[in-house]
């Protein structure tokens, strides 16, 4: 594989950095721009603009934003928001024109020399907004078009000075395998320097940049060959593994080291994985292939067919940080389409972040249940709905340790499965943005809360490593009655 030289690490950091600061400055110019934090409207501005400043007012209350009793709006947790997926969205255009594998809608692979000459015909600002459009509709599960952060244009000024900092790194950073990785670690590395230089406990907001860590590539392969690489060998000794194990290591009879695995499936069709401390996806990617090469061998599919099965059956992962959680997404799509050598359309990733809490008031996310006509099974619904909104408070804390199980679906309250479907149909049918953002929320929500409630053949991750002494109250009074034995550290109780 393919990885980052010093060099090149050194040069992406630097650029990941410049870009937050530019990316933040942007979208805090972009918002007030369009008077999302002042009390009225701007007198010159549009309906269309007018209704836009709205959904992305309502958005901000969403994330966290407080609304100030003169009409005043704070905007930090909508800036930060817009500053990641409008510097993301240009980034992973550029992986995917990299690695030719940017998208026209017309189903034709382009480069940034063609997205010029395209954007121009198609109305875009200029090459890098055609391709950051191209890309997202590539990834709707990852760049959603009807955000409403999707619809805010930057400064041009602002705009060109992001655009620089891609065109500054050379493409060969853009086709290493383990670049994607580092992406969001650099991201996070000055916010994770002030936090522990500030002394202050760890609570939810803090928590993914303090305990984000990319995990070398040899660190990854060697537990994944002593795990499934064991498991494959111990099932099939004597016979040649079509994927090398490098790092295997075998006894003097050779039968792994590690054991046999008693109690694991005997095909991999049956083999569950589960990263529960995904940050950005390098277990995962690292397992694909992994998967995808023994089910060809075992099965006779072929790599579409293998790619789809080991995408829907295989590969899990969940996230603290939703950002990270695009990442790893992105991460993973980018690899299946690099291991099929073209575009494809993937089938839904069994990828969620295990960090959201509901934010609102409970009636709010009740309404989103919509009118079921059966009074019994609509009572179902809104106290299944309640559930998920109280079991969640806590995700931005506790993460992956929530546990869904815990609270049992009976029939007076509908189970996190039960949701999805009424979920999904309300976000079809949702006309107003604010709970259309809710929907967006709760179901994300409905999605971890079924990774959660699963159970795993295999569970692999690089734990997060927080001492008991850094731990905030709500996160230490939970471990400390949950994890007793183990609550001298985070990683521990993992």
């Amino acid at each position: 594989m393919a990885v980052l030289t010093p060099q090149q690490r050194n040069t992406l950091e630097a650029a990941v950095k410049q870009a937050r600061k530019v990316a933040e400055q942007g979208a805090f110019n972009a918002l007030q721009a369009m008077a999302v934090n002042h009390p009225e409207p701007y007198a010159h501005m549009e309906a269309t603009d007018r209704s836009l400043r709205n959904s992305l007012r309502s958005k901000a209350r969403l994330l966290g934003d407080a609304l100030q009793a003169n009409g005043a709006q704070e905007i930090n947790q909508l800036s930060y928001e817009l500053a990641y997926e409008t510097w993301h969205k240009m980034l992973f255009a550029k992986f995917l024109e990299a690695n030719q594998l940017l998208m026209h809608p017309d189903g034709v692979a382009v480069t940034m020399e063609d997205c010029e000459e395209l954007g121009k015909e198609e109305g875009y600002a200029d090459k890098w907004d055609a391709a950051a459009n191209y890309a997202s509709r590539m990834l709707p599960a990852i760049f959603r078009v009807d955000d409403p952060l999707m619809k805010v244009a930057y400064a041009t000024n602002d705009r060109i000075k992001l655009e620089g900092i891609i065109e500054g790194l050379e493409n060969a950073i853009f086709t290493a395998d383990d670049a994607l990785g580092w992406v969001y670690q650099f991201w996070q590395s000055e916010a994770k320097a002030a936090i522990n230089a500030s002394g202050d406990k760890i609570d939810g907001e803090k928590l993914p940049a303090v305990t984000q860590l990319f995990t070398e590539p040899y660190m990854v392969h060697f537990l994944i060959d002593n795990t499934l690489g064991a498991w494959w060998v111990s099932r099939n000794l004597g016979k040649k593994p079509p994927v090398k194990f490098e790092y295997l290591r075998l006894l003097e009879d050779g039968s792994p080291a590690a054991g046999t695995f008693e109690g694991w499936p005997n095909k991999t069709a049956d083999v569950t994985s589960l990263d529960p401390c995904m940050g950005s996806g390098h277990f995962v990617t690292s397992l694909f292939p992994v998967f995808a090469a023994l089910r060809m061998h075992e099965e006779g599919l072929t790599k579409k067919e293998a790619t789809d099965k080991v995408i829907a059956e295989n590969l899990h992962g969940l996230e603290l940080d939703p950002r990270c959680t695009q990442i790893a997404a992105f991460n993973l799509a980018l690899t299946a389409w690099k291991f099929c050598g073209h575009y494809k359309e993937l089938p839904e990733m069994n990828m969620a972040c295990s960090g959201i809490a509901p934010k609102g008031k409970m009636e709010d996310w009740v309404k989103l249940v919509g009118n079921v006509k059966d009074p019994v099974e609509k009572a179902r619904m809104e106290n299944g709905m309640k559930m998920l909104y109280q079991h969640f408070q806590l995700a931005p804390e506790l993460g992956s340790l929530i546990d869904p199980t815990t609270i049992k679906a009976d029939m007076y309250t509908a189970s996190f499965e039960e949701l999805q479907p009424v979920l999904k149909k309300a976000l079809e049918n949702e006309a107003d943005t604010e709970q259309l953002e809710r929907g967006v929320m709760a179901a994300g929500i409905a999605k971890a809360g079924q990774l959660l409630a699963k159970k795993y053949t295999l569970q692999i991750t690089n734990v997060p490593y927080l001492s008991r002494g850094k731990q905030d109250k709500v996160m230490a009074d939970y471990i400390e009655k949950h994890y007793n034995e183990a609550k001298g550290d985070l990683a521990t109780v993992f």
